[in-house]
């Protein structure tokens, strides 16, 4: 009975509110320094440029998400959405090299891939190794257990 419960309520990853807060702080001192500081208006032009930048990248990262349910998989970067059923996955697995980490990558059963941006899934603060791939493998662990026993792979 505890194994429905838990497939019965979806999975959802997003970016802990640590990061957007550190790109909203960049906006902030960029806007800072180009409205109360005497710089050239060329420099000015491209504070203000990587002010908006920061803003929007923070924005689009309070957007991110994963989401695992019965039905499947979503996956939403900064600017699109993936999404695949269960009957279209062939397996999930942690991958080395996402994005300069280890995250976890859908594999479609027409050799399509979804990963998993590490930013959804890794710890913000230091941690070892071993204890963040201990944490992936839960995360992974909590995926399957998600998945409907039809669309399990066999072993």
């Amino acid at each position: 009975m505890g194994d429905d419960r838990r497939a019965a309520v979806p999975l959802i990853r997003r970016v802990p509110v640590q990061l957007p807060a550190l790109l909203v702080l960049g906006t902030c001192i960029c806007a800072f320094v180009a409205l109360y500081l005497d710089v050239a208006p060329t420099a000015r032009g491209i504070l203000g440029a990587v002010a908006a930048g920061l803003f929007a990248t923070a924005i689009g990262c309070l957007r991110m998400y994963l989401e695992v349910d019965d039905e499947g998989v979503a996956v939403r970067y900064l600017l699109r959405e993936q999404w695949v059923t269960w009957p279209q996955i062939e397996r999930i697995e942690i991958a080395s090299g996402i994005r300069g980490s280890e995250s976890i990558r859908v594999v479609r059963k027409d050799g399509r891939l979804i990963d998993v941006p590490p930013a959804l899934l890794q710890p913000t603060a230091p941690t070892s190794r071993p204890k963040a791939l201990a944490r992936l493998r839960g995360t992974l662990a909590e995926i399957e257990a998600r998945r409907p026993d039809a669309f399990r792979s066999p072993g």
